[in-house]
């Protein structure tokens, strides 16, 4: 046998999100989306801190290193 015999193949779902991550991350957020019923005021709430908290964590970066 060859060393590619050997070696353990990934599940089907693992392979395809390697080989389609675009695709995959598409389809996974509307599966989000369905769940949840619909992109609620709790998950706009959420990117919105995510979004203030990073450009705030680079601008005290940004301002502490130019100083």
């Amino acid at each position: 046998m060859t060393g590619a015999e050997h070696r353990k193949r990934l599940p089907d779902l693992l392979r395809f999100a390697a080989r389609h991550p675009a695709k995959t991350l598409r389809r996974n957020h509307g599966k989000t989306i369905r769940l949840t019923g619909g992109f609620g005021i709790g998950q706009c709430v959420g990117c919105g801190a995510f979004v203030v908290a990073v450009v705030g964590w680079l601008a005290y970066q940004y301002v502490t290193h130019l100083t």
